[in-house]
């Protein structure tokens, strides 16, 4: 796990059907702190402005901390 990453800020969003509600901007490490709820979804790290975000769900959240 690579502690840097840690501390990336990412953008957390509810998906209900084809709605996405915003939850907040929090670090990785604050937003895996979450509930494992299926629908949260997360912007990438690495790509997060909201326009051509990449969507990450927590398991793929999960894995980008320990590249």
């Amino acid at each position: 796990m690579h502690a840097d990453n840690m501390n990336r800020i990412v953008e957390v969003s509810l998906k209900r059907g084809s709605v996405r509600r915003d939850v907040g901007i929090m670090t990785v490490r604050q937003a895996l702190e979450l509930p494992d709820v299926p629908s949260l979804e997360y912007t990438h790290p690495d790509q997060n402005s909201r326009p051509g975000s990449r969507l990450l769900t927590r398991d793929q959240l999960q894995a980008y901390i320990c590249s």
